[in-house]
């Protein structure tokens, strides 16, 4: 198991299918951002592995993901109390909507529907240039002005970009990357595996960790 650290420098062997960028490079306002609220997170604090997300909203291959295995992994995992998980957000400097939709989705965050609204943006990819984001509010009753106020307020992108600065740091430059591990002595240790795996992939991973004497 290795710590979370660049792929260049991890000895992980894993055949990518995802969205791919050079790296953005250090991004001036992450050190003074508010740190990401915690309905990006699910699953039980003391679950014995973790998955960390690294996705792009834009991305056709986080959306393949967040459709076909993302489901059966909360099912399985996460609804179970096996799995921690956190959705981070990468959006791609060529991926001129993944932003702005990145940042909705954590202003329905901010009225505990995040998921719900990630999932959506995710079905409404072509969608993303009309800025779908107050109809897609309405439709799961939410407050769209407190959204739109969200929106512009600046506090969300800043969240952003300080998950950008951490994928930048740690070599992460392409969607979705996953980080999957679990802490040992206190510290977290994690294997980094790009691409939208299947999720037979997953369950091998998870299980084998599982297995680990803790």
């Amino acid at each position: 198991m290795h710590r979370l650290i660049p792929p260049a420098l991890a000895a992980v062997a894993v055949l990518f299918t995802g969205c791919t960028s050079t790296p953005a490079g250090p991004v001036a306002d992450a050190p003074g951002a508010t740190p990401p609220a915690q309905f990006n997170v699910i699953g039980r604090d003391d679950a014995p592995v973790t998955i960390i997300e690294f996705t792009d909203l834009q991305c056709p291959y986080c959306a393949r993901y967040a459709s076909q295995t993302f489901p059966r992994l909360k099912r399985e995992y996460v609804d179970t109390g096996k799995l921690r998980y956190t959705s981070r957000d990468l959006p791609l400097p060529f991926h001129s909507f993944a932003l702005p939709a990145a940042v909705a989705s954590r202003c329905a965050g901010e009225q505990g529907r995040f998921w719900e609204f990630r999932e959506a943006l995710f079905a409404s990819q072509s969608l993303l240039g009309s800025e779908p984001y107050g109809r897609i509010a309405g439709q799961l009753g939410l407050d769209v002005e407190r959204l739109e106020a969200c929106r512009a307020k600046g506090e969300q992108e800043s969240n952003v970009r300080a998950d950008l600065a951490m994928a930048a740091q740690h070599g992460i430059e392409s969607t979705p990357t996953f980080v999957i591990g679990r802490v040992v002595g206190g510290e977290f240790r994690g294997e980094v595996v790009s691409g939208a795996k299947p999720y037979e992939f997953f369950e091998a991973k998870l299980d084998a960790l599982l297995a680990e004497p803790r």
